[in-house]
């Protein structure tokens, strides 16, 4: 469902305007379950990438780092469109085995850090801005269901197996959950150079600039990974709001065949895009990919 989208715990990067009128702005970089943008943990990343209207690219690093939240303060000084990234980070590292012809994520003991064999999780392989380790969601691995629940005892989710019960001679792989979180700021008129792709890992890449999204006219992008477009890729798309609304979900659609989405909306307001690489068609007996994706994109929709 394009509902799975959305991580167990979301990461998102808001800035305190989208439009900027000073010479600086502030980011508040949490995760949240369901209440859009109520933080119920810090995003946890040593700095932030800041890609300036002139394609320069710095790191800045959080002010301050709470139990629910991280705030970061970035000076704003020519005019034109700011990208703030965590760059693509590694928030899981899962190991699979093969058993039976199946490939079946291992369960760890409870109480196990995201990291495997329950020491420090790796450090990331991945190309991009800073690498963090802590995984900003409690979830499974993205991309791990489907049909079946195998043997060896326990009550984990289809396609899983207890660590304990892993035989001895099983090959094994490793799935890297990578994630990247962003926003984009304006000072006067938008500009382009920082929405610019590397060509590198999971990118949106805006047709619609990102701070010029009006209500009437929609937000459409590209989904891609190393530069090609990303097939059937699931999209959530999420309201700012509170804990009296009904509905949280503003929109669910998918990327076409050449990876291209367009979203529309009903009101302005500050919203909350999701996604992540498709997993459809996969079977049990098709080895994991070496990584799964997960994008985030807060932006601002207006009249």
């Amino acid at each position: 469902a394009p509902g799975a989208a959305a991580l167990a715990r979301t990461p998102y990067l808001l800035p305190n305007s989208f439009d900027v009128q000073g010479q600086r702005v502030t980011l508040v970089g949490a995760t949240t379950e369901d209440d859009y943008f109520t933080p119920d943990g810090a995003l946890n990343v040593p700095a932030y990438v800041e890609v300036t209207p002139a394609g320069q690219q710095m790191e800045i690093k959080p002010a301050a780092t709470l139990n629910d939240l991280a705030v970061t303060e970035a000076a704003i000084e020519a005019p034109g469109t700011y990208r703030f990234s965590t760059g693509q980070f590694v928030a899981r590292t899962t190991t699979f085995v093969n058993v039976g012809g199946k490939w079946l994520f291992v369960r760890m003991p409870r109480g196990r850090p995201p990291g495997e064999g329950g020491g420090p999780p790796q450090r990331p392989q991945a190309e991009g801005g800073p690498q963090v380790a802590r995984a900003p969601d409690g979830g499974g691995p993205a991309g791990a269901g489907g049909p079946g629940r195998p043997g060896g005892g326990g009550d984990g989710p289809p396609n899983s197996i207890a660590q304990a019960d892993v035989p001895a001679a099983a090959p094994s792989m490793q799935t890297q959950g990578v994630t990247v979180v962003e926003t984009y700021v304006t000072k006067g008129a938008p500009t382009d150079t920082a929405l610019k792709t590397t060509g590198q890992g999971f990118e949106l890449k805006p047709v619609t600039h990102p701070n010029a999204v009006y209500v009437d006219q929609g937000f459409a992008f590209q989904l891609l990974v190393d530069g090609k477009p990303v097939t059937d890729a699931p999209i959530s798309v999420y309201r700012s709001g509170n804990i009296y609304d009904d509905r949280r979900v503003a929109v669910e659609t998918r990327t076409d065949a050449t990876g291209m989405a367009k979203v529309a909306f009903s009101q302005p307001g500050v919203y909350l895009l999701t996604t992540h690489t498709p997993n459809a068609g996969r079977t049990p007996a098709d080895a994991p990919p070496a990584r799964n994706y997960t994008y985030s994109l807060t932006f601002e929709v207006t009249r």
